[in-house]
């Protein structure tokens, strides 16, 4: 090199390290995201070994997300920095959160870490005072008590060293509300005392107060997460925190503390459909959300832990953004925190599709069609946790419906109350009790006009008198069948055996075997009038049967039922039932969603799958006459139909996911 070139190549290398760091995103303002985590155990003596400036430089630079989640203090309670106020690793060649905050300054990425919270095995088990009781009157060697000091002597002052040693954006605090166990603890058990005034405390789920001692568990961790979340943000306002999974399916409820932001870790199994899930159930809670993809297949000692291919992660990816939140993807660092060289690659790959949709997903928000209600009173009452999540049955539900090509939003009691009339059709899941005055206001939206499917023998039960059941009885679970769009298939559910009044009309039986010859008496699914509205039952168990023993016939019948309701719809989608729709709003433009669901993703077995057919010639229809639909990315016109009120636009080929945006 040429001395000159070689001066100004100094020169600029130079002036480099001494540049202004780019400003960096607010986790409000943050779309695509990596997360890195390790669980650092006590036993590692190199930390930071291999990792460089150099290599965490050209990874950002590659990888260009808007942050970055890494490895802090994971569920053994060992950081993997050099703490002063925790547990440290043995031995450091040099200090990798530095490195990470210096490396993210410079290229404007946000900088936020995973820290283990309630679970803590450090904590338990160095001071097992601290530690949770367990019914047994074991001492827990993992989770801490709300009552112990752990708080104040350990998490708040780490939050705080964290935020003025390093200056991170924030912190992702792991193993909390799912984590949460009973604490039989002596403090404990004083608090429960006076709070049931004088009462024993519950030991077995099946004790008579379980229930309440549950809620009481639920209380104090209410009280724990404001507590560090107001802390943090008394010493740093800038500092933005969530907990886990707070607000999630799991925790079910308003937002009520200071939490920056909300997200979670989707489980690695059937990614596409728990996505789907979790994704309807965190947008309605009005913060900033994203969720997180795992990397790789792994289920404890029931599979080898196997990396998942970018297409697996695409398809996870879509589901997340089509409801317009942001997108993280999950890989452990190695032993010595330092990163893989492959995954530079991957994750290109993926942010690229991520970066390609999200001018048209990120913080688009659900047009109302169909609400399908989250039980939250009935799923505690069942709970054996105290925050369990939703059974298996109302995800099932969801998937029938999103199969069925339903723009569908799981909206918990408190986002439903008040906003029924903004919604052409409230689906009721399996449950057995609905909060009174949410079961109230439903009554009245459907006298005024509204439309409610009811799923299942319980839930059937709280409408009676709507559903026009004069008499009826529970089966315990058999095997029968059901007929839809010409078929019969088969179904293994408790039914509700009812007679109706004159005035119901019967859409379908059930039969007793697989010919038409054996219609029995009962009925499968009834339609009603009520008032201004529509009421229509189907007497089994749907949702968990089509999780259980999936066939095409349960999903017809739910939509042909749902056809005779007769909601008012906004488009519909045919040509293939392997393509989920989502409808949304977006600075004055409608975006409807097109996810190809095909590949391994339902099979247990297949722990990797490298390709999804393509879908090809579908056909929407869009109420009303839009100016313009586009197909995005990549802005492509297509060819409108006007009929009766109707637009048809034909889609020839969807790879993955694409949006059809529609200008009014």
């Amino acid at each position: 090199m040429r001395p000159q070139l070689l001066t100004l190549a100094c020169l600029g290398l130079f002036a480099q390290s001494f540049a202004q760091p780019r400003p960096r995103p607010r986790r409000a303002d943050s779309f695509f995201g990596v997360h890195f985590d390790l669980h650092a155990t006590e036993d590692i003596t190199d930390a930071g070994a291999t990792l460089t400036p150099a290599m965490l430089d050209s990874f950002l630079r590659r990888v260009r997300p808007d942050f970055v989640q890494i490895d802090c203090k994971g569920h053994p309670g060992i950081s993997s920095y050099p703490t002063r106020a925790g547990h440290a690793v043995k031995g450091f060649s040099q200090d990798p959160l530095r490195l990470w905050r210096d490396a993210t300054a410079r290229q404007g990425v946000g900088l936020y870490l995973h820290y283990s919270g309630v679970w803590d095995g450090k904590a338990a088990t160095a001071r097992p005072d601290w530690a949770v009781v367990k019914a047994s009157g074991e001492r827990s060697r993992e989770k801490v008590s709300f009552f112990s000091p752990y708080l104040d002597s350990l998490m708040i002052p780490q939050l705080r060293e964290l935020s003025a040693e390093y200056d991170v954006d924030g912190a992702w605090i792991d193993g909390e509300c799912w984590a949460v166990e009973p604490d039989y603890g002596e403090a404990a058990l004083a608090a429960w005392h006076i709070r049931s005034g004088g009462q024993e405390a519950p030991r077995k789920r099946d004790d008579r107060l379980f229930p309440a001692y549950l809620d009481f568990t639920r209380d104090l961790f209410r009280r724990h997460l404001a507590r560090y979340v107001d802390a943090i943000h008394a010493f740093d306002p800038d500092f933005q925190v969530t907990s886990n999974w707070s607000y999630s399916s799991l925790m079910p409820e308003p937002v009520t503390t200071g939490v920056d932001y909300l997200s979670g870790d989707v489980t690695p199994q059937n990614g596409v459909f728990r996505s789907a899930f979790e994704a309807r159930c965190l947008a309605p809670q009005g913060r900033p959300w994203d969720l997180m993809a795992w990397g790789f297949s792994w289920n404890g000692d029931k599979m080898p832990m196997s990396n998942k291919s970018a297409i697996q992660l695409k398809q996870e990816a879509a589901q997340v953004m089509a409801m317009g939140g942001g997108i993280q993807f999950y890989y452990q660092q190695n032993r010595d925190l330092s990163l893989k060289p492959w995954l530079a690659q991957t994750l290109t790959e993926l942010g690229d599709f991520c970066r390609a949709r999200q001018p048209f997903c990120h913080r688009a928000t659900a047009v109302p069609q169909v609400a399908l209600l989250f039980p939250t009173l009935a799923y505690r009452r069942a709970a054996a946790n105290p925050f369990g999540g939703a059974p298996g049955k109302l995800p099932a539900t969801l998937y029938t419906l999103l199969d069925a090509q339903y723009p569908v939003e799981v909206l918990m009691e408190h986002h439903l109350a008040g906003n029924l009339s903004k919604y052409p059709l409230i689906v009721v899941p399996e449950c057995d009790t609905i909060a009174e005055p949410l079961l109230a206001e439903m009554r009245t939206y459907l006298k005024e006009g509204g439309r409610i499917l009811v799923i299942g023998p319980e839930a059937a039960k709280q409408f009676t008198a709507e559903l026009g059941i004069e008499t009826s009885t529970r089966t315990q679970e058999k095997v029968a069948f059901i007929d839809a769009a010409g078929r019969l298939g088969s179904i293994r559910s408790p039914i509700l055996e009812a007679q109706f009044a004159t005035d119901v009309r019967k859409l379908t039986p059930f039969y007793g075997g697989s010919d038409y010859r054996d219609a029995l008496p009962s009925a499968a699914a009834t339609v009603r009038q009520v008032g201004k509205g529509r009421i229509a039952g189907i007497y089994f168990n749907a949702g968990s049967s089509y999780a259980q023993f999936k066939t095409p016939v349960i999903r017809d019948l739910v939509d042909e039922t749902i056809r005779q309701l007769s909601p008012d719809r906004k488009v519909t989608v045919s040509g293939s039932h392997l393509v989920h729709v989502t409808l949304n709003r977006l600075k004055d433009r409608n975006y409807l969603n097109l996810i190809n669901i095909a590949g391994e993703h339902t099979n247990t077995n297949a722990i990797g799958y490298d390709q999804v057919p393509a879908l090809t010639d579908l056909t929407v229809r869009w109420k009303g006459n839009p100016s313009k639909v586009v197909l995005q990315p990549g802005g492509r016109p297509l060819r409108m139909q006007r009929q009766g009120g109707w637009t048809t636009v034909h889609i020839p080929r969807i790879e993955l996911h694409s949006i059809l945006e529609i200008t009014d």
